[in-house]
């Protein structure tokens, strides 16, 4: 189930490129061209409540080094956005895709 899972997110990744291709004014194919052919990282994660949360943090602040990232959230928060130097949090929507353009994307 995992392998198939991965497969589509994996194949979603390629058609959110493509897209992202022609909107900077590129043809469709771009990025699979010109780039090293592409991995596709699953990772699980689970932070479980912390009894003495406003002292810690989760993962320290950063940015997305990757390509695309694609969240599938579930009803738990704690992915914060940085924005005009404050951090947000976003609102979890269980069930939902959130797609994220990375620092290697940028570059």
């Amino acid at each position: 189930m995992m392998k198939q899972y991965t497969k589509i997110v994996s194949n979603l990744a390629e058609k959110l490129a493509e897209i992202l291709a022609e909107k900077l004014g590129q043809k469709p194919g771009f990025f699979k061209e010109n780039c090293v052919p592409s991995t596709c990282y699953i990772r699980m994660s689970r932070y479980p409540f912390c009894p003495i949360s406003p002292q810690v943090f989760g993962l320290v602040p950063h940015t997305d080094s990757d390509f695309l990232t694609i969240l599938h959230q579930d009803h738990v928060g704690g992915l914060e956005l940085l924005r005009n130097g404050k951090w947000i949090a976003v609102n979890p929507k269980q069930g939902t895709l959130l797609v994220m353009i990375g620092d290697l994307f940028q570059v």
